[in-house]
């Protein structure tokens, strides 16, 4: 189920007739908004534009769902700020459709190009938007995480030398790289370790 969640008062309001085909959660402050995204992962936010420095320090901390900026009237410098971090920026008065043709866009995006995925048991990693899911519920997980999935989706069965990994993490911190592996595998991931080439497989 696609899940949108919604930092907007007047969106709040419409969200029952704008989003029925969707799932959609909405709250009503930065606070809260912060709380919500700890406790369940999403696939779009779509927020106020008075939302920004909360949603700043979720991307800071390596979250990359993607975001709708709502505003009151057309602001150069909130756009700038906008597409810093976030993917669209619409401007007060907006039509309905607008909204419901850029929600469409972004669950398109996600779910309707079979050639963009990769699975593996109840995962699969969408290599455009490069983020990982588990039965469509996107994995929140730090931005070296996600190079070592690609890395591992794009390779399944394959053996990837250490070289390979450092390359792709731009570290050869091997401690590092232990601790990626352990959370992988923890999350239901069989990655082995071959040690006589030292190199590293993610098992089907």
């Amino acid at each position: 189920m696609f899940k949108i969640l919604i930092c907007e008062e007047s969106l709040s309001y419409l969200a029952p007739s704008l989003f029925n085909y969707y799932h959609y959660e909405s709250v009503q402050n930065n606070h809260a908004f912060i709380e919500q995204t700890f406790k369940k992962n999403y696939d779009l936010y779509i927020v106020h534009i008075a939302c920004y420095q909360a949603l700043k320090e979720l991307k800071d901390a390596g979250d990359t769902t993607p975001t709708i900026f709502i505003d009151e009237y057309y602001n150069l410098s909130h756009l700038k700020k906008a597409f810093t971090i976030g993917d669209d920026y619409i401007i007060k008065p907006f039509y309905n459709e607008e909204i419901q043709i850029k929600v469409q866009y972004h669950y398109k995006k996600i779910y309707s190009h079979a050639s963009n995925i990769i699975r593996y048991k109840d995962y699969y990693y969408h290599t455009k938007s490069k983020q990982l899911y588990l039965d469509k519920k996107n994995i929140k997980l730090s931005p070296n995480t996600l190079k070592l999935i690609k890395l591992f989706f794009t390779h399944l069965n394959e053996p990837l030398s250490k070289d390979i990994i450092y390359e792709e993490l731009e570290s050869d911190n091997n401690g590092s790289l232990r601790v990626y592996i352990s959370k992988l595998n923890k999350l239901g991931l069989n990655i082995t370790y071959n040690r006589a080439i030292f190199s590293y497989m993610l098992v089907l």
